[in-house]
């Protein structure tokens, strides 16, 4: 191959994306959407890196702003700059999510991150 790039092609997402993350199999894609407070979700074509929409609307807290996914690949993480985590279960099996709570943080948290402690 000659090592050029190619693009897989152009995705909606939702308003003002801020920050992806791709969980650990290479299924899925999550997008944080500052502005629309959501997250867009989105399997991967393993051939062609394409990707196709998850069913279902995902929304945040005000603004998230950055994005984890757990090490075994069962949860998302969001800050939302408003203040909170907002976290998330992953389906196996369609990326969807499913809300498991939002954490109270300190004013305006910017990252997240996981760790897998066994």
């Amino acid at each position: 191959t000659s090592g050029a790039r190619t693009t897989a092609g152009m995705f909606l997402t939702g308003a003002n994306p801020d920050a992806i993350a791709i969980d650990p199999s290479g299924k899925f894609a999550y997008v944080a959407n500052s502005t629309s407070n959501s997250i867009s979700a989105y399997t991967i074509n393993a051939g062609s890196g394409a990707l196709t929409p998850v069913t279902g609307t995902f929304l945040t807290g005000f603004n998230p702003n950055a994005i984890a996914i757990h090490p075994t690949g069962k949860f998302v993480y969001v800050t939302n700059y408003g203040g909170g985590v907002s976290a998330y279960t992953i389906n196996a099996t369609s990326g969807a999510l499913t809300t498991a709570g939002t954490f109270l943080t300190g004013a305006n948290p910017s990252c997240v991150a996981t760790v897998n402690i066994p």
